[in-house]
């Protein structure tokens, strides 16, 4: 009967509809064979009969009606553009079944239909909360090889499918079980959770029955269903399949089938590389595309009854929800094309052929016509090694680097991979060019002569590097090498194993001379704010070979590459002379000699580590490019969003114009955004159509007229005007879109406004959320967020913990995660893993410690690989050693053994039984004879009687009846006692201890074991003990893999819990690095939008690399005219006349904008700024950048600056530049003069009134210049440094931080000084996006007294001059050489400089002005001309302004006080009389006389001591409680004589004795030591000069003691 069913069913799933009629629908339902579905089902309100299980019809009618209009909801809702199937395949109101699988997982008996459906089911319900810890059981459980994937696989093969299985026990229905299952398989609570050990495991069981279910199965059933074009099961009603399981997912569109499928195909193709070219794979694509074409064909919109057996496919009537849903299917399959890689294949292959003759262009690996370079020379990306080998770096052909221009040659077609192959090279090479050409000089520098005079300098610069370590720079630093920090004398002294970092080794090197640091805390200090060897770093171990001698240039040093691990400022600053850092090291076989070293570290002296040294880039940090790299690495080129703008096909064009589409989720049918939440307190519906473009530009002018998103300072409200409006709608609307703000013009204002509409309530049935949110640097992003906090988005989480906001640091994953559990169970489970591994790894450290090894360490390898010489220590046999040696070592009883530690050099005594290898390894078979033969010669020279009681004594019982035994067995039964010592003692006579040292493969053929010397031994044991360790590094190797990968799934639990959190916000913020390497975080909550600020700073890799397969919405905001991303490598940017061809420094922002190799994209541009003084300072930037510039109308209401006679001005002089000094002389430039000109400035406008902190910024674009200014400015003010300066200065000085010589330099907090007046002071690349009222700036650069050098270096740069002009708000003032400036930068400064001069604002000094007495104008062109002419910030006419009290003020002019708060009126008025005391003040003044009330009476009077009886003259105003009585006591003391102590003293001594209470006056009771001297006659003749000792004998003399003391001088 079973046989029939199953064949019954495997016919209707595969006639192709034949069986779609509807028959009788009891069919296969009868109570037989269900009766154990509906027992299993009652407990779930479930069933197919029985009163207690009945479902009333009703209810059934509103579970179906409730499913279709989720479904028509959900298929016309963003949410189907998101991954998964959540919105697609669901079960209504599940609470009660959600833990109903974990029983269903328990049960030990084959699964039914039933059991499946409603596992199914259950599990689905789970997986609706996306994560949480029931999720991750679920996921734990079903990639759980004894359980759930074990069932997974049953099901997978269950014994048949159908379309038509109704409720057969046996057979699986297509509909309402497969489907559902992979519904389950395509919910993001499982593609999207980061347990990726148990989610792989899914996957691969679906992969490899790719063929019997998915094509065989799955593919038959949905041609059948097709061919039907009904998703209809004839055999069971959709009432009858409810009331027998209500919790049924029933489809009512065939839609979600193809829409499933291809997700989890999609899904298949991303997880398993292999599967993009398994046969079975192309074949289910292509059977899909063909039945979605057929089904597609047959939706046409007919009138046809709705019934409850019948639901109407949505997508047939809806035109507007069929053209959305097929929009988004047809993407998917787009996608899923693209990444089973036919075409592209096919493609890159005949491309490559086309530049196989091209000479001039080396291809990479081994597409190059010379061969490959090097061993990490490869053509697909994936398969290099971020971090470089050892051939790599001294392999003298270049490497391949691709243009990133259009048209230039590469040997893959324009597309994504194509520009994920350019930039992963580009930016690899950034990274590697300094350590490449840092170490391949420091290399050369050691191999040269340097004994030449002419060398003399450089030889003494290398040799103290050799011995102390420090900076080694190459070419003085005008290269791309790049300098490298040495640290010397490199020593391994410890193997860890850390739970957390790995295995690692712990290095020991001199630390580098700290300049002022005499203590361990100060090399603390130091060591905290340093960035050497951070963790993260890349260094690199140059060891000497040991044929060094003979070797050439690359093979004198072998090097090895690591990462700092960890680094414990404890460890690097505890000793002067060295410290430790621990490194994990790439190539393990760096083990090999860790593990000897350390095993025989007291042969290590000072000159076997003369020539080792570690190296690390002094420009590049590892950890700022790795994860970028890996990223770029691992991104499949067909899941990158947005490749029709970012690597479109050319076909030799330059650019392409492109329109730019909609969002992904807004072309939802009648999607739109409402903007209400911008108009403050006013009822206005403002409401943006996407779709409707013709409505867009009216829905900007409204608002620019009712938005209101802010205050000014004088309380008028404001809103966004018209450029902003347009910018915040092209944002909305465009996939995605660039919006460029000038300096000023409020970049960030309109990228919060934009978070606030995509946040707002009104718009969250989108559900976009989390928005990502990137910057490029900490300070950016921390800014970015309290914006957003001002604006009441407070559900924000910050990824990275280098904010240094006290708002922000609440809102860090780290602070919120203490606040949440992990899965303990999962992670006591991986605890117990990397336990188990830590324990191995021990056990194996232990061994390859010690120095010598034990018979249990060797037994396994000799019985394995030398069998020969395991027998001969396994049986010990006679031929070998006389029996009364071998029976000895066969049973020791007590052995006199040296210690096996040989760093000991006490000998230890004690009981302890020796295997045989370790006696014979000990020599104790030739301690015994040698004992023996010592015996023996006692015995020839003495009394035989006394010798053999000697004998007795020497000999133990055990080796005596060895002897006798020997004997014995010699003589047979013909014993002698006479003869047994004779004969063996002249065997013992005629040994000779072996001292033969032959050579090792000699040894390794020779068995005689006991025959070897006690050299021979060693050598045989180092031999074994070195093949035995490198069997246990093997081993080592393993384990470290094995931790390594159980770290990742300890890390993946962790990041799961993480992900609950970031998927439960609103924002998720970080550093453009930070997004590459959490990346796996990033993918795991599909982030849909993001918002990237200060876009033309950022890297296009940083960008890329931030991308998710789910990015439907980019938002780029920035400004390509001001600071391009940093790199290390000049010669890849565009400054460079080589890196024009590379452009690496080129953001994706600026591309996008000009259209290089890319799409050009229409940007939105802010136009109206708010910030410079109106044409005089925001001028500069409009006729040079910005031609469409508009001055908001506050510009024009700025006051004159006080004290300067222009706002603007540039002081022109010729004082050339200046040495630095120090190992930076040609990395930085400073200008004293410029240095002494702007502090003269800086306190010439403080004395002006600009006191408050926004008010000055001094700017300079060199590092060493503002080192010069920051010592200068100290003196007098606060400096505020930002700490991104303050690093490198701390770098570049060699002493960072908290310099001593520097109290007034500050990073943060305001201090005290003798001004009181912080003055900011920044160079200008880490001032873009901030402003002052007035802003001085050192150009620095002159004409050079040689002429040879004549440069403005970096400043021709119009990004960085630009960044440098747009700071100020009321007034600029410029230091430099105009006529350098304008000659070097003919596009740039040579306009400023016309503008300027046109304008008679270039001089020769500084124009300033009395802000009192306009007439007073003086140029001062030298700095100490300000105290000269303006001492005060004025002149020095008389103020004569009006005082309050009716008096002219008599000072000179004084710019400091205008209002005269400070200021004191000296005009004598006479005498006047204090209230109060009553006293008069003779020929007062003016001030004297307002201030009576308060002022202090210094006539002295006398006052009595409430204390004490005496009387003091005080002045008026001082409290006689407050004064300590100076008179001297005169008490009476024990001794007769006066107190001489002040009167205080006593009473202090008095009070102190009463402890709690006493009395005023105080009663003087104690008084301490008589202060009169004794003045007794002593024997000597002098008078006793002690002090009083009434009581005690007169001490000796002081006087006769004083000269003997120098008669004893004299002899002596």
């Amino acid at each position: 009967m079973t046989k029939k069913t199953k064949k019954k069913g495997q016919k209707s799933g595969s006639n192709s509809g034949n069986g779609a009629t509807q028959k009788n629908t009891n069919k296969g339902g009868g109570k037989s064979k269900n009766a154990k579905a509906s027992s299993s089902s009652k407990k779930r309100g479930g069933g197919s009969g029985g009163k207690q299980n009945y479902i009333p019809s009703s209810e059934i009618n509103e579970i179906i009606c409730s499913q279709q209009l989720i479904t028509i909801a959900n298929l016309t809702s963003s949410e189907l553009t998101y991954n998964g199937s959540d919105r697609i395949v669901f079960i209504i109101n599940g609470e009660p079944i959600k833990t109903v699988w974990k029983k269903i997982l328990c049960k030990k008996k084959l699964w039914d239909q039933n059991d499946i459906r409603i596992f199914v089911s259950s599990a689905l319900v789970t997986a609706d909360s996306r994560t949480g810890f029931e999720v991750e059981e679920l996921v734990a459980e079903l990639g759980n090889p004894e359980s759930g994937l074990k069932k997974l696989g049953e099901i997978i093969n269950f014994p048949s499918m159908s379309c038509d299985a109704g409720l057969e026990s046996r057979v699986l229905s297509f509909q309402y079980v497969v489907l559902p299952l992979l519904g389950l398989l395509t919910r993001t609570a499982i593609t999207e959770c980061i347990l990726e050990t148990y989610v792989h495991a899914i996957f691969m069981v679906v992969y490899t029955n790719l063929d019997s279910f998915l094509y065989d199965n799955v593919m038959k059933m949905l041609e059948t269903l097709v061919n039907r074009n009904s998703v209809i099961d004839s055999r069971v009603s959709v009432e009858k399949l409810l009331s027998h399981e209500r919790y049924t997912f029933v489809p009512s569109s065939l839609g979600i089938f193809f829409l499933v499928i291809v997700r989890l195909l999609k899904e298949l193709l991303c997880r398993i590389k292999k599967a993009s070219f398994n046969k079975t794979m192309h074949k289910i694509a292509h059977d899909l595309q063909r039945l979605k074409s057929t089904y597609q064909q047959s939706l046409q919109p007919i009138e046809q009854q709705q019934t409850l057996s019948a639901p109407i496919d949505p997508l047939i009537n809806n035109l507007e929800t069929r053209k959305y849903f097929f929009m988004v299917l047809e993407r998917e399959i787009k996608i899923m094309n693209k990444m089973l890689n036919k075409q592209n294949k096919q493609n890159t292959q005949s491309h490559r052929v086309s530049f196989t003759d091209m000479r001039s262009y080396d291809l990479p690996g081994e597409l190059s016509k010379d061969g490959i370079r090097h061993d990490n020379d490869y053509v697909n990306i994936s398969d290099i090694y971020i971090i470089p080998t050892r051939e790599e770096i001294l392999c003298d052909r270049q490497p391949f680097l691709p243009s990133s221009l259009p048209n230039t040659p590469h040997f893959l077609p324009d597309g994504v991979a194509r520009l994920l192959d350019t930039q992963f090279r580009l930016l690899r090479e950034d990274m590697l060019k300094p350590i490449r050409g840092g170490i391949s000089s420091f290399l050369t520098a050691l191999s040269e002569d340097w004994s030449s005079k002419n060398n003399s300098k450089l030889s003494m610069e290398l040799k103290k590097i050799q011995e102390e370590g420090g900076t080694f720079t190459y070419d003085n630093g005008m290269n791309d090498n790049g300098d490298l920090q040495v640290y010397t004398y490199i020593q391994f002294v410890n193997i860890t194993c850390d739970r957390r970092k790995g295995l690692a080794c712990t290095i020991r090197f001199t630390p580098p001379k700290i300049h002022g640091a005499i203590n361990e805390m100060d090399r603390r200090e130091y060591w905290e704010k340093s960035k050497r060897l951070l963790t993260g770093s890349l260094v690199a171990l140059l060891l000497p070979s040991r044929l060094s001698q003979l070797a050439q240039l690359n093979n004198k040093y072998s090097f090895y590459f690591g990462i700092v691990t960890s680094r414990d400022e404890y460890a690097l600053s505890r000793y002067d002379d060295y410290a430790d850092i621990d490194i994990s090291f790439i190539d393990s076989s760096i083990y090999h000699i860790a593990l000897n070293e350390i095993t025989n570290f007291d042969k290590i002296t000072t000159q076997s580590l003369e020539k080792r040294f570690m190296v690390e880039s002094t420009s590049v940090y590892l950890e700022a490019y790795y994860h970028i790299l890996k990223t770029l690495q691992t991104t499949n080129p067909f899941s990158l969003p947005f490749e029709k703008y970012l690597a479109p096909n050319l076909e030799g064009k330059s650019n392409v114009d492109i329109e730019v589409k909609n969002p992904m989720y807004t072309r939802a049918p009648e999607f739109k955004f409402d903007l209400s939440v911008l108009c403050k307190n006013k009822h206005i519906n403002l409401k943006l159509k996407v779709a409707e473009k013709n409505t867009h530009d009216e829905v900007a002018k409204n608002i620019t007229k009712y938005s209101n998103i802010g205050k000014l300072p004088d309380g008028t409200s404001y809103g966004l005007d018209e450029t902003q409006a347009k910018a915040l709608i092209s944002a909305l609307t465009r996939e995605i879109a660039l919006i460029e703000g000038p300096p000023g013009t409020g970049k960030t204002v309109v990228g919060v406004q934009i978070m606030k509409v995509l946040l707002a309530k009104e718009n969250r049935k989108a559900k976009v959320g989390p928005i990502l949110t990137i910057c490029f640097t900490n300070h950016a992003l921390d800014q970015f967020l309290e914006h957003l906090l001002d604006e009441n988005i407070t559900n924000i989480v910050r990824l990275g913990a280098q904010t240094e906001s006290e708002r922000i640091k609440e809102y860090n994953l780290d602070e919120i995660c203490k606040n949440h559990a992990n899965n303990k169970k999962l992670i006591w489970m991986s605890h117990m893993r990397l336990d188990k591994i830590e324990k191995e790894i021990n056990e194996i450290k232990n061994i390859l410690f010690e120095k010598w090894i034990s018979w249990d360490d060797i037994r396994e390898f000799l019985m394995i690989e030398k069998r020969g010489f395991y027998n001969e220590f396994n049986n010990v046999s006679n031929s070998n050693l006389p029996y009364w040696v071998s029976a000895t070592i066969k049973n020791p009883q007590e052995v006199e053994e040296e210690s096996w530690d040989k760093f000991q050099t006490v000998q230890n005594k004690r009981n302890k039984k020796l295997s045989i290898f370790e006696q014979w390894l000990n020599g104790e078979d030739i301690r015994i004879i040698n004992k023996r033969k010592g015996i023996l010669l006692k015995q020839q020279k003495g009394d035989e009687k006394d010798q053999k009681k000697k004998n007795r004594k020497w000999m133990d019982f055990n080796e005596f009846e060895a002897l006798k035994e020997e004997s014995k067995s010699k003589a047979n039964s013909n014993f002698d006692d006479s003869q047994i010592d004779y004969e063996t003692l002249r065997w013992i006579e005629n040994y000779n201890e072996p001292k033969t040292n032959r050579n090792l493969s000699v040894l390794l053929n020779d068995y005689s074991i006991w025959q070897m010397s006690k050299v021979e031994r060693q050598k045989l044991h180092d031999h074994w003990r070195t093949k035995i360790n490198e069997k246990l590094v093997k081993q080592l190797a393993n384990l470290e893999r094995k931790h390594k990968e159980e770290r990742q799934v300890m890390s993946d639990i962790y990041d799961e819990g993480n992900r609950k959190i970031l998927l439960n916000s609103d924002v998720i913020g970080m550093t453009t690095s930070g997004a590459a390497k959490f990346q796996n975080l990033i993918k795991s909550i599909n982030p849909k939008i993001i918002i990237c600020e200060e876009a033309g700073e950022v890297l296009e890799a940083h960008i890329l690399s931030a991308l998710t397969p789910s990015t439907q919405h980019l938002i780029l905001i920035g400004d390509h005219n001001q600071l391009r991303p940093h790199i290390a490598t000049y010669s890849l940017s565009m400054d460079s006349l080589t890196g024009k061809n590379y452009q690496l420094d080129k953001s994706l922002f600026e591309r996008l904008v000009y259209g290089d190799k890319a799409v050009k994209i229409e940007k939105t541009q802010l136009l109206t700024q708010r910030r410079m003084r109106k044409k005089e300072i925001s001028d500069l930037i409009r006729y040079t950048l910005y031609p469409n510039l508009i001055d908001g109308e506050n510009t024009a209401n700025y006051n004159n600056v006080r004290g300067a006679q222009n706002n603007v001005y540039f002081i022109d002089h010729r004082h050339p530049e200046d040495n630095f000094g120090g190992e930076s002389t040609m990395k930085s430039h400073v200008n004293r003069y410029e240095v002494k000109m702007v502090v003269e400035m800086v306190k010439y406008f403080v004395r002006n009134g600009y006191t408050k902190p926004e008010d000055i910024a001094v700017l300079t674009p060199y590092l060493g210049q503002m080192i010069k200014i920051r010592d200068a400015l100290a003196k007098l003010f606060v400096v505020i440094i930002d700490e991104r300066d303050a690093q490198d200065i701390a770098e570049m000085e060699g002493r960072d931080g908290r310099n001593r010589t520097h109290d007034n330099v500050d990073t943060g907090d305001t201090l005290k000084t003798s001004l009181n007046q912080p003055i900011t002071l920044r160079t200008v690349d880490n001032f873009q996006g901030e402003e002052a009222n007035i802003v001085i700036i050192s150009l620095v650069r002159n004409f050079s007294e040689s002429g040879r050098h004549d440069s403005i270096g970096f400043l021709k740069s119009p990004n960085r001059s630009n960044v440098l002009l747009s700071r100020a708000r009321e007034g600029m003032y410029l230091l430099g050489n105009s006529e350098l400036m304008a000659m070097k930068s003919k596009d740039m400064w040579a306009p400023i400089i016309d503008i300027l001069r046109k304008r008679n604002q270039i001089g020769f000094g500084m124009p300033i002005v009395c802000n009192k007495h306009s007439d007073y104008k003086n140029i001062i062109d030298k700095p100490e001309r300000f105290a000269q002419v303006s001492p005060d910030g004025g002149c020095y006419r008389p103020c004569y302004t009006p005082l309050p009290c009716g008096h002219a003020c008599i000072y000179k002019c004084h710019s400091d006080d205008p209002e005269h708060i400070g200021i004191d009126c000296n005009v004598p008025i006479g005498d006047i009389k204090l209230p109060g005391c009553g006293h008069v003040i003779q020929n007062a003044k003016c001030w004297q006389n307002q201030k009576k009330k308060t002022l202090r009476c210094m006539k002295l009077v006398s006052k009595k001591s409430p204390y004490c009886e005496h009387t003091q003259n005080l002045r008026c105003f001082e409290s006689i409680y407050c004064i300590k009585c100076k008179v001297m006591c005169r008490k009476i003391l024990k001794c007769g004589h006066e107190c001489l102590n002040e009167c205080f003293e006593c009473q202090n001594h008095s009070v102190s004795h009463e402890k709690l209470f006493y009395k005023i006056p105080i009663e003087r009771t104690q008084h301490g030591d008589c202060k009169y001297i004794c003045n007794k006659s002593l024997i000597c003749g002098h008078l006793c000069k002690h002090y009083c000792h009434i009581r005690n004998k007169c001490p000796p003399c002081y006087e006769c003691k004083f000269v003997n003391s120098l008669n004893s001088k004299v002899f002596k």
